[in-house]
């Protein structure tokens, strides 16, 4: 066990040392230096995680109404780097997971 708890500290440096961590970071820092603009961010991440959890059948229309409303943040500079670096770094960790869990069978 100690071995595989080795290597996962390991894994985690490698993380922490790779581009798409370290945009994520710098972008997660610049956007929340700006408090109104983070909390606007923020804000519409939740209502639009509200409307694909909460709605039933197709939320397009919910969802393109956000994006309406929202036009102004989404095509401000700052926040369109967070979104891009935050989805790679998603992107990342989903592809670190899948690799650390492929063949491994856990059903009995």
């Amino acid at each position: 066990m100690s071995m595989i708890l080795e290597k996962c500290t390991e894994l985690n440096n490698l993380i922490k040392a790779s581009p798409e961590y370290r945009n994520y970071i710098n972008a997660r820092n610049a956007i929340k230096a700006d408090e109104n603009l983070y909390s606007s961010l923020m804000n519409f991440k939740q209502h639009y995680t509200d409307v694909m959890q909460y709605t039933e059948g197709n939320p397009y229309d919910e969802i393109y109404k956000i994006y309406n409303e929202n036009d102004d943040l989404l095509h401000n500079s700052t926040v369109n780097a967070y979104l891009r670096a935050e989805s790679a770094f998603s992107r990342l960790i989903r592809q670190v997971i899948g690799e650390v869990s492929k063949d491994i069978n856990i059903e009995a």
